[in-house]
């Protein structure tokens, strides 16, 4: 008798075995890991169209497993609950510990009286405040009710760290962020910050190039039509597929931890996974690494410079004026590019300045500002004021005379007397 081929799907404890019921999801989140790029203000679409697996060939293919992996099996997409069998799926599958990544959306009551039909429970999960797509409330509600409902032994309920990336956040994400923490707090619901994983290698993750590395990936990624990846960007290309779960004995052995293999694809992975550590790569001088570096300002490559100067007011109202300072100048360099008028910007720029107690730089450009046609009273006198400080008044009247009437400039003057007079020259 012919010997059995090994299981093709490796179960040691750092492995993560990955379910993708759907590809589709009920929200758009423009930093949503699985999207080509993560463009500010770009909303997130399917990446691609299946033939889903029914509920019963996934448990059919899964259940007929010989081994099980040692850790969880996550159930995702998309929004896992949008796959019109979640809920069969999850209570039918024999000899899994399960975790669930999920928006929260589903009936909760519904599925967890499902699982209890059937004696099952998730072991963990994972749900993420969307605050563009779901009020505080509404989203603090559908917590509660799932920490209570016993459907999960350890649900984990967090935000996405955004506060060094303003680039993906607005006003409304903001303001409605602010409340749930409150509403959490006062309610007494545990929750945590993770860590935003949106860059490859410091640059934004945009999939403009690719090139040749080692990887020993320890990912094994399933998509909605059963087919086996060992990486995300592998699964959403449909490209080196294993095999398909349904015919589990035709698969090709997926590489273990540790076996490296080339991957020429390297720059197109999933910045989530490939920040995670589940996997290492090495470069062709042989260093083994796991984690790509994290730089913020990458993002503003792909934004335009009224957009950026919102990143850098939500930068100075987070008190952190290098990062306004740096977003201003990129905005100003777009817009010299294409011949733009960039004196609004310039008198943001002069203001962020002073607040980075860089006086004589910010008086600079606010004249810049004030001499391309920004002539409103607080411009003319943030600059006045910046002068006195310096004792470079008269330098700042001989600039800023040309550029508005001498009796609003004298009107201004004697404002600022009333609140800061000028010291008498030599003092």
């Amino acid at each position: 008798m012919a010997d059995t081929p090994p299981f093709p799907l490796p179960t040691p404890g750092i492995h993560v075995w990955v379910a993708y019921l759907t590809a589709r999801c009920n929200f758009a989140c423009d930093y949503c890991i699985q999207k080509p790029q993560m463009i500010p203000g770009q909303r997130r679409k399917p990446w691609g169209k299946y033939q889903e697996l029914t509920g019963r060939q996934w448990v059919e293919a899964l259940n007929a497993f010989p081994v099980r992996p040692e850790h969880p099996l996550i159930l995702t997409g998309g929004e896992p609950s949008l796959h019109k069998d979640f809920a069969f799926i999850a209570s039918h599958l024999d000899g899994y510990a399960l975790d669930l990544t999920s928006n929260l959306t589903f009936d909760i009551d519904a599925v967890a009286r499902e699982m209890r039909a059937h004696g099952k429970q998730f072991v963990t999960s994972f749900h993420t405040y969307h605050p563009k797509f779901s009020s505080p409330a509404q989203w603090l509600d559908q917590a509660e009710r799932l920490r209570d409902s016993g459907l999960v032994a350890k649900p984990t309920f967090s935000m996405v760290g955004l506060q060094r990336f303003p680039h993906f956040r607005d006003d409304e994400h903001d303001r409605n962020l602010a409340k749930l923490v409150e509403l959490a707090d006062r309610r007494g619901l545990v929750y945590q910050f993770n860590e935003f994983r949106g860059t490859h290698m410091g640059e934004a993750f945009n999939r403009d190039h690719k090139y040749q590395i080692d990887c020993t990936s320890a990912w094994v990624n399933i998509d909605p039509e059963g087919s086996v990846f060992n990486c995300q960007y592998h699964l959403s290309e449909r490209k080196h597929t294993f095999g398909n779960i349904t015919r589990i004995g035709e698969c090709r052995p997926l590489p273990k931890m540790g076996e490296w293999f080339a991957c020429s694809d390297f720059g197109y992975c999933d910045p989530c996974h490939e920040n995670s550590g589940h996997g290492a790569f090495r470069d062709q001088h042989g260093h083994v690494f796991r984690r790509t570096s994290n730089d913020a300002r990458v993002y503003l490559k792909w934004m335009e410079p009224a957009a950026i100067r919102e990143v850098a007011r939500r930068y100075l109202a987070q008190g952190d004026g290098a990062e306004a300072e740096f977003a201003l100048l990129a905005a100003i360099g777009k817009q010299d590019a294409r011949g733009e008028n960039a004196a609004e910007t310039w008198a943001d720029l002069g203001v962020t300045l002073y607040d980075n107690q860089k006086q004589r730089q910010a008086l600079a450009a606010l004249l810049h500002a004030i001499a391309h046609g920004v002539t409103r009273t607080e411009t003319v006198a943030g600059a006045l004021l910046v002068a006195r400080e310096l004792g470079l008044v008269d330098h700042a009247r001989a600039t800023l005379l040309p550029h508005l009437p001498a009796a609003t400039m004298a009107t201004i003057e004697r404002a600022l007397d009333e609140v800061r007079p000028l010291a008498p020259a030599g003092v």
